[in-house]
């Protein structure tokens, strides 16, 4: 939760992500099972998990594995979910994360503008008030989501099972039997190229992991510039989160994309 004390209500989110994780996932891709969410008092809210131990990144092959099976988890038709977002109000990191836990039927882009990109310029607003350069850019960009969009038909985006906070920190790789394991999730259902938002941004998977996750999932024409926006979203998070040092990035960002759109 970014170095902040879970709540119950999170905890109890993180328990329904993991389901979710693991009902889509294929087999070969470990999602630890929440066993119980509970609060002691005085001492706070606890989750227990499965207990997986595990070592971290791997060698390409071990890389290319997690690539595949995440492109397979990508491609699974969901079997709980039929609009965009999550049956549950979740977080990623320590910023609530509004999931459109109503369950109203949108289409991609109104789902991305209101809940993520509009969701997250405006706790920036209320943290950054004297920012305008930061509010005007990411009204812009808002506003020109169509655009952004041109090459990949909004009706046609499918729902996916989505980790939503997927990098080398969240994953690993079981001792037991090497499978992949993820972890810490801020599920929700979405378009799959959104969950390659963050890694672009940390890093921590091989060109093995690409390689073999676009065997699975091709990337489709716009890819390139779609992924701006999905890093966009973890770099205003942390903006928001830990505050201005992430300020830049996220400007950068969107220049590159208000630039690609000219």
């Amino acid at each position: 939760t970014g170095g902040a004390p879970a709540t119950r209500a999170q905890l109890e989110y993180e328990r329904v992500a993991l389901e979710h994780l693991a009902a889509a996932a294929p087999a070969g891709l470990c999602v630890p099972r929440a066993r119980a969410v509970g609060e002691v008092p005085e001492h706070g809210a606890f989750i227990c998990l499965d207990y997986v131990k595990m070592g971290r990144s791997g060698g390409s092959a071990r890389q290319a594995a997690l690539g595949r099976l995440v492109g397979q988890l990508h491609s699974a038709q969901p079997a709980w979910q039929s609009t965009f977002g999550f049956p549950l109000d979740g977080q990623c990191g320590a910023l609530l994360q509004p999931n459109n836990s109503e369950g109203r039927q949108m289409n991609w882009l109104e789902f991305w503008r209101e809940f993520r990109l509009d969701y997250q310029l405006a706790v920036a607003r209320e943290q950054h008030p004297t920012d305008l350069v930061l509010q005007e850019r990411g009204a812009e960009l808002s506003k020109r989501l169509p655009d952004v969009f041109a090459d990949a038909p909004i009706e046609d985006i499918p729902l996916s099972c989505l980790h939503g906070d997927l990098w080398a920190g969240n994953a690993g790789f079981a001792v037991a039997d090497d499978r992949p394991v993820i972890f810490d999730p801020a599920t929700y259902y979405g378009h799959a190229e959104a969950d390659l938002g963050i890694v672009r941004m940390f890093g921590g998977f091989s060109p093995a992991f690409f390689e073999a996750y676009h065997k699975v999932r091709p990337r489709a024409p716009g890819f390139e510039r779609r992924c701006k926006l999905y890093e966009l979203h973890h770099h205003l998070n942390h903006l928001n989160i830990f505050g201005s040092g992430f300020r830049a990035g996220c400007l950068a960002l969107m220049d590159s994309l208000l630039h690609d759109l000219d």
